[in-house]
């Protein structure tokens, strides 16, 4: 029944449906109608230009290990809207989400008539999310921004922990065009007390992050300072590395994720365990924290599905996430010739995207695809200076000669925007059925 916003929208009725909205009072209003269930669940709140989901899912891991049960809310979703929101890294169901929706149809009406306006897409499932947790009764939930952080429809809790990963030049027509602007919004969600961890490492963002978590006297735990990690192999699609921190030292920990950017994902997510266990009595054994992170996975950052030629589905949507996975095809797959499909949204910084692209590519196939934001394949094929370059709108044909025309030996890389990897992931899950 839920598959898409569409269908939410639909059932809803909601109005200026894929429209952005910033700002708490919304949220805060149907809060308070639904009698606040976001007060009553215990939460880490994540943001971060990249990483979020990463980090998220090496702590869920981890924790499911220890057998606790554990919510996450997680943006975009790749197939199916229901996986914003999760248990235990099961979607919420379509009767569950449906009761929830029942209960928000004549707040959301009420909201307009307060002279409030609709509520987003996104402030929908977020709330609903709040709902689904607390009525499935979480130990703990794990909960990503979707925009920025100040005002940002999650912004609404106060959670136990905050975590920062990391800051780079992405929505700068809504967060500011400078590291210290795009990082004074992800700052806001540092709350009085509560301790933030973060791995940003510019010192101009770092700094107005240290800044409001003196000012929130919140104790700041910094990568590189109060906790540090070192890696020390790649290969065969996981990390090994070190982790050190006040609380413990760690060695050979083993990742179940490739790239150097995620082993410092898997820092941030190694600090909150031991703050969760050494300041706040959470039992979490080292037996389940070693299992958890060699589990951890998250579909669509270098996701390399099963057959041949070797395909590799990854959603870097902005240039440090092209830069990452750059440096992650070299250390897993360095020596192969890579081709590529590349698909973004027309307000990303496409132009510093390619650069880095161009580098690793032997090829690029550029194309479009069905999103009211979506940049057209014939508008990026003219912005890149790749000599070996083509270009379709249809990226589905673009999809099927790619991999008829990829060799053995070489490898296929789809990236670009996280929507396109959602969709070119249902492509692949209809092949299989």
């Amino acid at each position: 029944m839920f598959t898409s916003y569409k269908d939410i929208n639909e059932y809803l009725q909601l109005k200026n449906t894929g429209e952005m909205k910033m700002g708490l009072e919304r949220m805060r209003s149907v809060l308070q109608k639904l009698d606040h269930p976001e007060t009553k669940l215990t939460c880490i709140h994540v943001a971060g230009t990249n990483g979020k989901g990463s980090t998220i899912q090496m702590m869920a891991s981890i924790l499911i290990e220890q057998g606790y049960r554990v919510g996450t809310f997680t943006s975009p979703f790749l197939v199916n809207v229901r996986e914003h929101m999760q248990i235990n890294g099961t979607m919420v169901s379509d009767r569950e989400l449906k009761e929830i929706l029942d209960q928000m149809k004549p707040l959301i009406s009420e909201l307009e008539e307060d002279g409030l306006g609709s509520l987003s897409e996104f402030e929908v499932v977020t709330a609903a999310a709040f709902m689904y947790f607390h009525q499935s009764s979480t130990d703990l939930c794990l909960i990503e921004t979707g925009l920025g952080g100040t005002t940002d429809a999650t912004n609404v809790i106060t959670p136990v922990l905050s975590v920062i990963t990391s800051i780079g030049y992405d929505h700068m027509n809504m967060l500011g065009s400078t590291l210290s602007e795009i990082s004074s919004h992800k700052a806001g969600i540092i709350k009085n007390g509560v301790p933030i961890i973060t791995a940003v490492g510019q010192a101009e963002a770092a700094a107005v992050i240290e800044q409001r978590a003196t000012q929130c006297s919140s104790p700041c735990f910094r990568l590189g300072h109060e906790f540090s990690v070192l890696s020390e192999r790649s290969g065969g699609g996981k990390e090994i590395f070190s982790f050190s921190s006040f609380y413990s030292k760690r060695r050979q920990v083993e990742l179940g994720m490739a790239g150097e950017h995620q082993v410092r994902n898997a820092g941030l997510s190694l600090m909150a365990v031991d703050l969760l266990k050494h300041e706040m009595n959470w039992v979490i054994d080292e037996d389940s924290v070693i299992s958890g992170l060699k589990k951890a996975r998250w579909p669509g950052r270098f996701e390399v599905l099963e057959g041949v030629p070797t395909i590799i589905l990854d959603g870097a949507h902005n240039p440090e996430g092209i830069r990452a996975l750059g440096e992650t095809l070299k250390s897993h797959f360095g020596g192969r010739s890579v081709h590529v499909l590349f698909a973004a949204l027309k307000d990303k910084d496409t132009g510093e995207m390619l650069k880095p692209l161009e580098k690793i590519s032997s090829s690029i196939t550029f194309t479009g695809f069905e999103h009211p934001r979506a940049d057209c394949g014939k508008a990026l094929f003219e912005k890149s200076a790749m000599v070996k370059k083509t270009y379709t709108e249809n990226w589905q044909e673009a999809l099927k000669h790619l991999l008829q025309s990829t060799k053995e030996e070489e490898v296929l890389l789809v990236t670009g925007s996280l929507y396109f990897i959602g969709k070119v992931k249902a492509f692949f899950i209809a092949i299989k059925e």
